[in-house]
């Protein structure tokens, strides 16, 4: 469960490695910083609740929401949106919300504050 995010000031790069690229079905996801409209730390629960359907990737309940999956309405965007996770049983994480696809980014990480404070600063 190794997630590695690099911030440049132009991108938000987030690197799986190990099993995680198993799980999710995918190495690497790019983010232009201008794409970024707001990152915050939430409950697990609150993130996973906003997920419809899982369209590659893995989901067990409680113990692991990786890959792409729709958004539902309730999360406020746009009808077709995409959202990306790399979840597992941390009680908070990274939400990141964005104009591109995925509209919605859901990371576990070893510092999440430390990240969100260099994604809005």
């Amino acid at each position: 469960m190794a997630v590695r995010i690099e911030v440049t000031s132009q991108t938000l790069i987030v690197s799986l490695t190990g099993l995680d690229v198993v799980w999710a079905l995918k190495r690497r996801l790019v983010i232009n910083r201008s794409d970024i409209v707001s990152v915050r730390m939430v409950p697990r629960k609150e993130v996973v609740s906003l997920l419809r359907l899982r369209l590659y990737g893995s989901f067990v309940p409680g113990l692991i929401c990786a890959g792409t999956f729709s958004v539902g309405r309730k999360a406020g965007l746009p009808r077709g949106s995409r959202a990306f996770m790399s979840i597992y049983r941390a009680k908070h994480v990274l939400q990141i919300t964005t104009k591109s696809r995925p509209a919605l980014i859901g990371l576990e990480t070893a510092n999440p504050e430390a990240v969100a404070a260099a994604l809005q600063g």
